[in-house]
């Protein structure tokens, strides 16, 4: 990316990097960590117009093996594929004069 004058990096994170809970003791500190890194890759690599950032998934994303697991509720619960891709394409489109470190992601309904 150097080499070609710039580029993006999207990471796509979760909610519990902000925040740990009893049943996330695994998970939230590794993705507190990913945050943590792509931060500083943000900072060292904005100066050379590489586009660092993260997207917060605070929601379930609609996958057969979610839907298997989740039966029981509506359409609208879960985050559809696409459109997370699409919040991503934004990401990467975005003028240098006002780029987003952290964007969250995440369905209508949900309580947060």
């Amino acid at each position: 990316m150097k080499a070609q004058g710039g580029g993006n990096i999207v990471v796509i994170g979760a909610t519990s990097s902000r925040r740990g809970v009893a049943r996330t003791a695994g998970f939230a500190p590794a993705k507190a960590a990913q945050k943590s890194l792509t931060e500083s890759m943000a900072r060292h690599l904005w100066p050379q117009n590489i586009h660092v950032s993260l997207i917060i998934v605070d929601g379930v994303i609609d996958l057969p093996r979610t839907r298997t697991m989740m039966k029981d509720k509506p359409d609208d619960f879960f985050i559809a594929p696409d459109d997370l891709a699409d919040t991503a394409f934004h990401l990467t489109t975005q003028p240098r004069s006002a780029w987003s470190f952290e964007v969250e992601a995440r369905p209508f309904k949900e309580s947060w």
